[in-house]
């Protein structure tokens, strides 16, 4: 399944939100912090980003490499 801009900014967001609330349940203990979980909050949290970035470059160039058009 393909998104196109906007969905894969709505999906680095809340791949952003999802690594932010793991994170916060870890430093209030509600939730083991094991290094597994700190490692996939960290990629989540990345990861989330790179496709927003694109997502975003994407929205903004939707013809990709062209000269100006």
């Amino acid at each position: 399944m393909t998104f196109g801009p906007l969905g894969q900014i709505v999906v680095g967001v809340v791949m952003m939100v999802v690594a932010v609330i793991l994170a916060f349940l870890m430093v209030m203990r509600l939730i083991e912090p094991t290094l597994a979980l700190c490692f996939a909050t960290f990629v989540l949290s990345m990861g989330g980003i790179v496709v927003g970035m694109v997502g975003v470059a994407q929205y903004i160039r939707p013809g990709g490499r062209g000269g100006g058009e």
